[in-house]
């Protein structure tokens, strides 16, 4: 049975999950077949065509489709004419609605070309059963696609190409190559300016308004005037702000030091286009693959700083010099800063956090002029120190393998070599001795566990030696980048924020004139110390306890 007065539209959709099928199921193929099905077809009258260049099959938030739906009801269309079923969409479930509850509820008829399929045909039932079948069979192509380019994704986000649609604030994409980021000069000083004022001890919020009070375009504004077609979801107004958030979001990104870091986020599946957040462990992270705005060292400065509780005084723009590295020997919370006058005069302190909320410990009182002195003649000399180590162990690579340390090492490995020969005979002898009846089974328990422990302890101490020898032949254990760090402030005159933040872990207060300072790379320090042959130990209490003295 065929109805009159149909007014028809044309429906096409492409995407890229369409995969190798671009060429088949491009617009223009779809058009034609639309077009010669018409003219084989009378009763259908053309009104209009929609096309939906681009978009996935999964969804029916599409713009000519939702454009055609908003004609349906109005009246102005009631056939719809498509070059097969996964034109319409590739969704089950939602196909199966529209098809067998929506057009027919809405009085629409449907027609699917290479499908053979005509809603106001009175065909036979297998055609009835074959649609949704041929449903069930897009929707799993829709799957199988997803699950592929996803996978292609994944090489390349592991082989360190970048793949998203904008490059963050400092970047932009390299015009001979789109997964290759490159230095956006102007964004990329502004990134450094929010890095340095964060070590200066400004905090977000400050930072924040020295930019607006710059003019600096927010980064989302930034990329729009930049003429990208950028859009985060959301704007700010006619006059767009830089806030706290967007600090946040600069001063905890890795990408800055050169590392690629993508995988963030992931859709649901294939057909939920929502995302949710990549536990941190999953993310893919590759190192080196574009040029760096960044240090390493400073970046990682600044992160220790997010973790503080690193509130600013009322009247100050900037965290004080010490917050969030002082803490109370005793129960190991945060030292806070305390202002008194005496006499006239203002004295500042730190004493411990949980005294002055009153729950136990105590004050551990420590002057904060005084504080800063001792910290800053404990930096002068752990530098003196680190210099002092670095040219005694530039010396040591610079004499031969036959001198020295090395020579040392070899002789204490030969020494352990003929050891272990001696432990492994005297436990064969006293095997043979237990079979000759010269000594009991008892006895030769007694005998093989006292050598069997010193051939394992001189096993144990050879591979000590083998790996320090190693480590010197190879300079392994010195002359590393964050020597660097601590060597362009020896000739320091006074403590800064962004000093004590870069070379000081944590200073620990037992008493006025007793601290601890831990600096970062300790360990690394007291190794390259030892190498050579200087003894130091700046985290020992009773040394420190001499410092303030």
């Amino acid at each position: 049975m065929r109805l009159s007065g149909n007014r028809t539209a044309g429906y096409m959709r492409l995407s890229r999950e369409d995969g190798d099928k671009l060429e088949s199921d491009s617009i223009k193929n779809q058009r034609e077949l639309i077009k010669e099905y018409l003219a084989q077809h009378s009763g259908l009258d053309f009104v209009d065509e929609y096309v939906d260049d681009g978009y996935s099959g999964t969804s029916y938030e599409r713009p000519a489709f939702q454009r055609l739906l908003k004609d349906v009801k109005s009246g102005k269309i009631n056939c719809i004419i498509v070059k097969d079923l996964s034109r319409l969409g590739r969704n089950y479930i939602e196909t199966g609605r529209y098809l067998e509850k929506i057009f027919p509820f809405l009085g629409v008829r449907f027609i699917s070309i290479l499908d053979h399929y005509d809603s106001a045909s009175d065909g036979n039932e297998a055609d009835q059963i074959i649609v949704p079948f041929k449903n069930l069979i897009n929707d799993a192509y829709c799957r199988d696609i997803s699950t592929k380019i996803r996978s292609q994704l994944d090489v390349k986000r592991r082989n360190g190409k970048f793949i998203g649609s904008f490059a963050c604030y400092g970047y932009q994409k390299d015009p001979r190559d789109v997964n290759r980021l490159v230095i956006d000069p102007y964004a990329a000083d502004i990134v450094r300016m929010v890095f340095r004022m964060k070590l200066e001890g400004c905090n977000s919020q400050r930072i924040a308004e020295k930019l607006n009070e710059m003019g600096v375009l927010p980064p989302a504004e930034y990329k729009r005037s930049k003429g990208l077609n950028y859009d985060c979801g959301y704007r700010t107004g006619m006059n767009p702000k830089w806030e706290v958030v967007s600090i946040n979001r600069i001063l905890t990104n890795e990408m800055y030091t050169g590392t690629m870091v993508q995988g963030i986020n992931r859709k649901i599946n294939y057909r939920i286009k929502q995302s949710r957040a990549v536990p941190k462990e999953e993310w893919i992270r590759v190192e080196n693959t574009h040029e760096r705005i960044i240090e390493k060292s400073v970046f990682d400065a600044v992160q220790r700083l997010l973790e503080f509780d690193t509130r600013t005084a009322p009247e100050r723009r900037q965290v004080y010099l010490f917050s969030g590295l002082v803490v109370c020997g005793d129960c190991g919370q945060n030292m806070v800063r305390r202002r008194v006058t005496r006499g006239g005069k203002k004295y500042t302190y730190y004493h411990c956090s949980r005294y002055k909320n009153g729950y136990g410990c105590s004050a551990h009182l420590i002057n904060a002029d005084k504080l800063e002195m001792l910290v800053l003649e404990a930096v002068r000399t752990q530098i003196m120190m680190l210099l002092k180590a670095e040219n005694i162990l530039k010396k040591i690579d610079r004499i031969p393998e036959e001198q020295t340390v090395i020579k040392m090492i070899n002789h204490q490995l030969e020494e352990l070599d003929i050891a272990i020969e001696r432990y492994r005979n005297l436990k064969t002898q006293a095997y043979t001795d237990m079979l000759d009846e010269v000594i009991t089974k008892d006895e030769f328990k007694d005998i093989n566990q006292k050598f069997s422990e010193r051939l394992n302890a001189a096993k144990t101490q050879k591979m000590a030696l083998l790996d320090n020898k190693h480590r010197l032949l190879k300079n392994q254990t010195h002359l590393k980048p964050w020597v660097e760090d601590f060597k362009k402030y020896q000739n320091i005159e006074k403590l800064e924020r962004s000093i004590a933040v870069a070379l000081i872990d944590s200073i620990i207060i037992y008493g006025k004139n007793e601290i601890s300072i831990r600096f970062h790379y300790q360990d690394e320090m007291q190794e390259m110390f030892a190498l050579a042959g200087l003894s130091s130990d700046k985290t020992d209490r009773r040394e420190a306890s001499q410092c303030g003295s």
